[in-house]
């Protein structure tokens, strides 16, 4: 009887084994918002998670391309309420111009996207970048810029050219050109320029909307020096106190000796494993010329330098030297403050278009790679290296420098472990 009893436990603890299924991995299910209020520069849009799957969401949005099926690594605004209905105002768009856009949802099982929809913006003003100003010269008291009309906003552009002014936010009411476009680009040549003087200077685009004006840069007419990288991109230079500053962020992407740096955008987890790498800036090689490419640690810390020869990253010594010719006081430069300290109100001088004419751009940054580049800040924030190491531990990345889009704001020095803009100075 026993036997049997025993027997009977045995075969329903089988059967009841041999019931249970493992539990599925699924992938939450999400589905696109028609875009509504289209204007030239926006349009609104948003998703539904109508499905979590069987895990929590981590992140959500919508991500959105002018070319078909946009995923993480495009253009991404992300859904900040937290809710599984969200609407995502898109801002900063090219006006006549066709985007696609998908909403997405990442669970412990992966990433979804939602169906394909589009829109095209309307007409409106165009879409144009400036030149980085190239030969100086004194003698003639010219230098020559140009410009780039990305979009002509959907209407026929009547005149484009550069303006410029010893003072910040120049228009076509200041010193302008107007120049012939040829494949959507033009060449100007400035004019009337006085030696050792700092000017701000902007292309810009006129159609039936209005005016558009580029990125704002600055130079300074008295100089003349360049420095040309490994690859080849030659950058302006400048003397500013006892040192000689490149007047354009980095953008090379082989070390001194030839070796080619890792490119980041073709994989994940080089951003917070401090390993070698670059990436365009905000995700858009567009970009390369104004802003640079962003680095990470690894790749300022490798002993085979990023840096053109003769030059190098700047060490904390070498900003402290710049911001304290520039205003930082004598207490400030005493006290060397730690993570996220202010070194006084003077960081619109060093931005584009500031008195110091050095000309740092903001073009965000990267606070981490998964499970794509997560980048931060583009054209409202800037960080900058510096090649020595923070204090707080060995898994801290190196000190930095930091600015934000207020012109007369603080400069901020703390210490990061992403990736982000390069400045370099001379030996």
């Amino acid at each position: 009887m026993i036997k049997n009893l025993l027997w009977m436990v045995v075969a329903l603890t089988a059967i009841s084994t041999g019931c249970k299924k493992e539990k599925k991995e699924i992938l939450a299910t999400v589905t696109t918002t028609t875009a509504t209020g289209i204007t030239g520069s926006g349009a609104v849009t948003g998703g539904n998670i109508t499905n979590t799957g069987n895990s929590a969401i981590s992140q959500s949005g919508v991500v959105f391309a002018t070319h078909t099926t946009p995923i993480l690594t495009d253009s991404l605004r992300a859904n900040t309420s937290g809710g599984n209905t969200f609407t995502i105002n898109l801002t900063g768009l090219n006006a006549n111009t066709v985007y696609y856009v998908r909403a997405f949802a990442i669970n412990a099982t992966g990433t979804t996207y939602g169906n394909q929809v589009t829109f095209t913006t309307a007409a409106g003003l165009a879409t144009v970048t400036t030149t980085p100003i190239g030969a100086i010269s004194t003698s003639a008291a010219t230098g020559s810029s140009g410009g780039t009309i990305v979009n002509t906003g959907g209407a026929a552009i009547t005149a484009s050219g550069v303006c410029w002014s010893t003072k910040l936010h120049p228009t076509i009411a200041d010193h302008s050109t107007n120049d012939q476009v040829t494949n959507n680009a033009f060449t100007s040549t400035l004019s009337l320029l006085a030696a050792n003087t700092v000017y701000y200077y902007r292309a810009y685009a006129t159609n039936s909307f209005g005016t558009a004006y580029g990125n704002e840069l600055s130079f300074n007419a008295g100089s003349t020096a360049t420095v040309t990288d490994v690859d080849g991109n030659v950058y302006n230079t400048i003397t500013i106190g006892t040192q000689t500053w490149m007047l354009e962020n980095l953008r090379v992407t082989h070390y001194q000796n030839g070796d080619p740096i890792p490119n980041g955008a073709t994989g994940y987890n080089w951003v917070t494993t401090f390993t070698p790498a670059y990436t365009p800036t905000n995700g858009d090689p567009a970009n390369n010329t104004t802003y640079g490419l962003f680095y990470s640690g690894g790749a300022v810390n490798d002993a085979r330098n990023i840096a053109p020869s003769g030059w190098h990253v700047p060490t904390d010594a070498d900003w402290y030297t710049l911001e304290y010719y520039e205003g930082m006081t004598a207490t400030d430069v005493a006290s060397n403050p730690g993570d996220n300290g202010l070194r006084g109100n003077f960081g619109g001088k060093l931005l584009a278009g500031g008195s110091s004419g050095l000309n740092l751009q903001l073009g965000g940054y990267i606070v981490g790679d998964t499970p794509a580049p997560d980048y931060q800040g583009f054209g409202q924030f800037g960080a900058y290296w510096t090649s020595t190491p923070g204090t707080n531990s060995a898994a801290e990345s190196n000190w930095a420098r930091a600015f934000n889009i207020a012109g007369t704001g603080p400069v901020y020095r703390t210490y990061l472990s992403g990736a982000m803009s390069v400045r370099c100075v001379k030996n």
